[in-house]
Parts: C-alpha cells; sequence; structure tokens
C-alpha cells in the first residue's frame, strides 16, 4: 500500500486576502473548492490511505472535503513554514499505516497534477521501480507529487524551514526515478489570477 499526504495547511498570502483552496474551480460535477478536486484526484487514482494537513481556516477547508474518505492532522505552526507540513503529514501517515511501502507528497494548490501525473507514477511502481523517489518530470523540470519510500522517509523528516522535499529528490540523483511528461509543469495556484487564467483555458475532469 502506498500512503499519500496532500499539503494543505499553507498562508495563501497572495490570494486577495481569502483562502484559494476553498476557491471554486470548474469541473463536469460543477463548481468544485480547489483543494477537494486535489484530494479527490488522490482517491479516484486508488489511493485509499490519504492524510490532508490543513492549518490556515482548517475548519473550512476540513468542511471542503465532507463525505471524502480522508483523514485530518492540524498543523498549528503552519506560518513557520512548509516543512512543518510537510514532517507533520509524513509522521502522521507512517503512525497510521506503518505497513505502507511509500509516501506519496501532493500539493492542494496544484490541480492539474489530477490528469493522469498520480497515475503514471503509481504505474512505476506497480511495474517494480526500484526507485527509492520517483517523480514526475515536465520537460524536463522537476514537478509534483513525489513518491518516497519508506528507507528515505527519516529525511523528510528532518527538513527544516520553508520548503518542501524538493531537496531530499536533489541530494542523490542516483536513486530517482523519473516519469517524464511532454507537457509543461502544472502550475501552482498562488493569485486569483492564476486561478482565472487556468479555468479560462482547462475544465477539470
Amino acid at each position: 500500500m502506498i500512503a499519500a499526504v496532500l499539503l494543505a495547511a499553507g498562508s495563501a498570502r497572495r490570494f486577495d486576502g481569502s483562502q484559494k483552496l476553498l476557491a471554486l474551480v470548474p469541473t463536469a460535477a460543477g463548481p468544485t473548492p480547489l483543494v477537494r478536486h486535489s484530494a479527490s484526484a488522490l482517491l479516484e487514482a486508488g489511493l485509499t490511505h490519504v492524510v490532508v494537513v490543513i492549518g490556515r481556516d482548517a475548519e473550512g477547508v476540513r468542511a471542503s472535503l465532507a463525505g471524502l474518505n480522508v483523514r485530518f492532522v492540524v498543523n498549528e505552526e503552519y506560518a513557520k513554514g512548509l516543512s512543518t507540513s510537510l514532517r507533520l503529514g509524513v509522521s502522521e501517515a507512517i503512525r497510521v499505516w506503518p505497513a505502507d511501502e511509500a509516501v506519496l507528497i501532493a500539493l492542494a494548490d496544484q490541480p492539474l497534477t489530477g490528469t493522469g501525473v498520480i497515475e503514471s507514477i503509481l504505474r512505476a511502481v506497480a511495474e517494480g521501480s526500484d526507485g527509492s523517489i520517483i517523480a514526475p518530470r515536465f520537460r524536463g523540470e522537476l514537478g509534483n507529487p513525489v513518491l518516497f519510500r519508506r528507507v528515505v522517509i527519516p529525511e523528510l523528516l528532518a527538513v527544516k524551514g520553508d520548503r518542501g522535499a524538493r531537496g531530499v529528490v536533489e541530494r542523490d540523483q542516483s536513486r530517482v526515478q523519473y516519469v517524464d511528461f511532454e507537457s509543461a509543469t502544472p502550475p501552482d495556484i498562488d493569485t486569483s489570477s492564476d486561478l482565472a487564467a487556468l479555468t479560462a483555458r482547462w475544465r477539470f475532469k
């Protein structure tokens, strides 16, 4: 089994003062909160062990995921940087599901990773990849989400400051298997303009 950690605790300081993860994106089912779309992508890829790390507007984010088979952990220190959410989410995943062979780290503000990227990473595992880390690469550029096998978990738990797991991926290229895509890197949604530009040209599944 593979656990997933969805990082959804950020301050969203650049998003016109509101919580960007609660902003609505167009889907076939109707307008859907961005964070719900991101969480649903993990579940629809077949992942059943999903931890969502929440922080700012925690109860609003939790309510937006009502009915989904996920568990929550609240990061009271989210303002201290991304690493606090990374460590908390990974710790919770390995505590609850100690037998899982790997942890997939995903970002809640990258909605286009639900367009086959997750499935391609899981397919690499199913096909017998022996990489300690399996990461997508978009036109040669490292992207998300990234899968880390248990042997790498101590390094994730040692990350400090306002940074995620990129440094762990880049530390030793010999242990990384890349899944390559010819498309551009899926964009982060950081501002309301980012969201408007994305939804103007993309209808989410």
